[in-house]
Parts: C-alpha cells; sequence; structure tokens
C-alpha cells in the first residue's frame, strides 16, 4: 500500500504541473488500474468536501452523492473507450482518465473558492466577473493537454486529436444534468421540496400538536404595556422553510430590538424552518393575524407602537412567500397585511420588509401613523438569501450596521441604506434601492418613542 501511495503521489505531482501547464511527459505518471481507482476515489472524497463548502452552514450528509460520482465516472470512461477506438491505442481507456483525475484536484479548488471566500471570508467574487466561465475554459484546456500526454505514439494531427479529445471530455459538463439530475453529498432543506430528514415533518401529528401551544405560550409570555410610557412591540417574521438564512435574520433582529430598543418581554418570533418547529411558532397568515389581535387587546393603541420584520422571498407581483412544505400556506400581499393591522386596532405601526420587490409593499401600508422600511424598490430585487449565507443584505444592515448602533430609527435606515448600495457595487450587483414611507404623524411618534428609550437608559445606569 505504501507503494501506492508514493506512486499516487508522482501522479498528483505530474497532475499539478500538467493543470498549471508547465513541462511534463508521459513517463511522469504512473498508470495502472489501482492507480486509476485510488484517482477516482480522492475525486470523490474531494467532492464530499467540496459540496460541504458549497451547501454550508448545517448541511447534512446524502449518499446520493455518491450515484453523481459514479455517474461522472462511467461516463469519462466510457469517453476515454471511444477515443482508444477512434486514435486506435487500447492503452487510452486507462491513460485519459487517470492522467485527467490527476490534474484535476487543483481545478476542483477552483471551482470551489469563490464559495470559501464567502464563507470564510465575506468576499464575493463580483458578478460581473466570468469567473465559472474562465474555469470551465481553463479545464477544457487541461483536458485536452492530457488526451496529447496521453498519446503515445503522437502520431499526425496530435494536436487536433487531443484538442477533440478535451472537448469530448468535457462535454459531460453541459450534457450531463440535462441526462440526470446531479444529486450531491451534502443538502439542504430545500432539496426534496424542502424536507430534512433530520427533524420531524411539519405535517405530523406531534408538530401539529404542540404549535398551539407554542403559539399561546409566545402570547402569554409577552408583558403588559406599562402605563405612561410609549412602548415598542416587536414582531419577526421569517416566511420560508426551505432557506435558513431567514430564521438567522429574525433571530439577529430580535437580538438587537431586545437589547437596544428595549423590546426584552415584548417580542414574539414566528418562523418558518425545519429546526425550530418544536420550539418557536410557525409564520403563517393565521398566526400573524392572532399575534397582532393579541397586541392589539394589549397595548394602549393611543401610544404604543408594533413594529413587524418581514423576511423572505418576493415575488415580482408583491406577494410575500411563506412556505413550509408540505403545508399549504396562504401567502402574505400589502393588502392583506395592511387588513391584518386595521382589524387588530393597531394605530402606531413601523413594518419593515426585506425581499425581492418589497417596495410594492408601500402603497397599501403607508400612511400618516406608519414607518415602512423595504429591501428594494417595487420593481428591483434585493440580495442576501441562499443556503450560504448568514443574513439578507438589508437585513444585516439595518438591524447590526444601523438599529444596534444609531439612536434614530431614520438615522438607521440611512446608514443601512449606504450599507447596501456600497456593498451591492462591491460585488457587482444591480441596485436594490432601499426605499422608506415616513407618516406624517410618524415622525412625532419616533422622536417620542426614542426619548423615552434614551431615558430608560439613562435611568438604568445611573
Amino acid at each position: 500500500m505504501r507503494n501506492e501511495l508514493a506512486k499516487l503521489s508522482l501522479n498528483l505531482v505530474a497532475g499539478l504541473r500538467l493543470a498549471l501547464m508547465t513541462r511534463v511527459s508521459r513517463l511522469a505518471f504512473r498508470i495502472d488500474i489501482v492507480q486509476l481507482l485510488l484517482l477516482f476515489l480522492l475525486s470523490a472524497l474531494l467532492d464530499v468536501g467540496i459540496d460541504w463548502i458549497r451547501y454550508g452552514p448545517d448541511p447534512y450528509f446524502s449518499l446520493t452523492g455518491a450515484g453523481n460520482e459514479i455517474y461522472s465516472g462511467g461516463l469519462i470512461m466510457l469517453t476515454a473507450a471511444l477515443l482508444a477506438i477512434v486514435f486506435r491505442q487500447r492503452e487510452l481507456i486507462v491513460a485519459v482518465p487517470l492522467i485527467s483525475l490527476a490534474a484535476y484536484p487543483i481545478l476542483q479548488f477552483a471551482l470551489v473558492l469563490p464559495s470559501i471566500l464567502q464563507r470564510w471570508s465575506g468576499v464575493r467574487i463580483p458578478a460581473w466577473l466570468p469567473y465559472e466561465w474562465a474555469v470551465i475554459a481553463w479545464a477544457v484546456l487541461v483536458l485536452a493537454r492530457s488526451v496529447l500526454i496521453a498519446l503515445a505514439p503522437r502520431g499526425r494531427f496530435a494536436a487536433l486529436k487531443a484538442l477533440a479529445g478535451g472537448l469530448a471530455l468535457a462535454a459531460p459538463i453541459w450534457i450531463a444534468p440535462s441526462l440526470l439530475p446531479t444529486e450531491t453529498w451534502w443538502k439542504q432543506p430545500a432539496v426534496h421540496g424542502g424536507i430534512d430528514p433530520r427533524y420531524p415533518s411539519p405535517a405530523s401529528e406531534g408538530v401539529l400538536a404542540a404549535q398551539a401551544d407554542l403559539l399561546d405560550d409566545a402570547l402569554t409570555a409577552l408583558e403588559e404595556q406599562r402605563p405612561g410610557q410609549t412602548d415598542l412591540y416587536f414582531i419577526g417574521f421569517g416566511g420560508d422553510a426551505q432557506e435558513d438564512v431567514f430564521r438567522k435574520d429574525v433571530l439577529a433582529a430580535r437580538k438587537v430590538m431586545e437589547e437596544r430598543w428595549d423590546t426584552h418581554g415584548r417580542s414574539i418570533s414566528l418562523i418558518n424552518n425545519p429546526r425550530t418547529l418544536l420550539d418557536t411558532p410557525v409564520a403563517t397568515v393565521s398566526n400573524l393575524r392572532t399575534v397582532l389581535n393579541e397586541l392589539g387587546s394589549t397595548i394602549d393603541p393611543e401610544q404604543d407602537v408594533v413594529m413587524l420584520y418581514l423576511t423572505s422571498h418576493g415575488r415580482a407581483n408583491h406577494e410575500f412567500e411563506i412556505a413550509l412544505p408540505p403545508l399549504e400556506l396562504a401567502q402574505l400581499t400589502p393588502t392583506v397585511l395592511r387588513k391584518l393591522f386595521d382589524d387588530a386596532g393597531i394605530k402606531w405601526r413601523i413594518i419593515v420588509v426585506s425581499a425581492c420587490y418589497s417596495g410594492g409593499f408601500i402603497p397599501a401600508l403607508e400612511d400618516d401613523q406608519t414607518l415602512v422600511l423595504t429591501a428594494s424598490a417595487a420593481d428591483t430585487t434585493s440580495f442576501g438569501c441562499g443556503h450560504q449565507s448568514e443574513r439578507t443584505y438589508f437585513g444585516e444592515a439595518l438591524f447590526d450596521d444601523g438599529l444596534a448602533k444609531a439612536d434614530s430609527m431614520l438615522t438607521a435606515f440611512e446608514l443601512a441604506k449606504r450599507r447596501v448600495a456600497t456593498r451591492e457595487a462591491a460585488e457587482g450587483f444591480p441596485p436594490s434601492k432601499p426605499q422608506i414611507s415616513l407618516g406624517a404623524e410618524m415622525a412625532d411618534k419616533l422622536r417620542e418613542l426614542e426619548r423615552g428609550r434614551a431615558a430608560r437608559r439613562t435611568g438604568r445606569s445611573v
């Protein structure tokens, strides 16, 4: 075994030289069946790590990824066999895939580099930079050079043969996904319709039984309003269970509001996520209606303020997406949201919508007693969702960069707006154009709220 590992290291060194376009010959490779199998195994192990990086954080392992390795391995062996027949060199059946796989690790690293940068340093390769296409072009050159090195003797038209062989080996990059769905070693709840096998199904009896108690307990835990003080109540609503970023958005926002804006004991979370089915009420229109009605009967409607933070995907028709597969849930529209607040008798409102096309919520919600903040204009997308995202751009900017530091909500929004614009420009994204609608009477109420908050903070520090 030690001898085989030594030969494997020689093959990997030679493959690196091949991929970096430095001088290397066929004699530098140790071509045999055992080495071919070891290189297939190494490639699969690297894919396990690459999929974990791409689908993190907190993905779950799936053996279905082995099917993709077998499928890809079969395609490269079949292509090598066809090249061996066309070029009349039987040795190509082993030589071509072995030399190609020896050079492949650095290409695998190049493909996952953007995910590594984003996950561990927060750096994103600009969208306008054709990085992926550059890596694909590099892969085709490497495959063509692999065929050229494998040819022995090369004979006439060796360069043309190598280019044709490289394109043939690269063809699965384009055709494989259309022939068979790509299965990865690591998955997120979005796979299989949003159902995560590590957690109970939202439609299971245990979850359904627990949910009624969870909502009742959360409402019971809300503290009463304080006479003579302008209290702020906070509702966090994470709509889509298929991406964990919305759960994180709600929890981080609630933490900021409790620590910096005095909503401890007056905050409630509604979250659609497999991880929270047994400890947090789900985010549905019905539950939101119940919470708003409860607050409407608890607060002083002339004095207190209710803040609702909505985070999920948004649609071009201005629907806010609510998803918890396999349940079929009603979607939230601006008109429905306005009616929920009106029916609850809540006068003073702060509504924050972090979603694509969220500016479309403003016309239905704006009035003299309402502040509406949105992540985008009515006809633009916002950014930051996805399996690898820790927070949405707007949610992180408004709460972590704005409300966690500023003493004014309007100042916090301006800070967030600038932060989002800078980040989008740096990463090559089109501007999302966050929007604000401030009611004439709400401006004075915000100042009242902020003065009361400052006074309480000063009183605690004395």
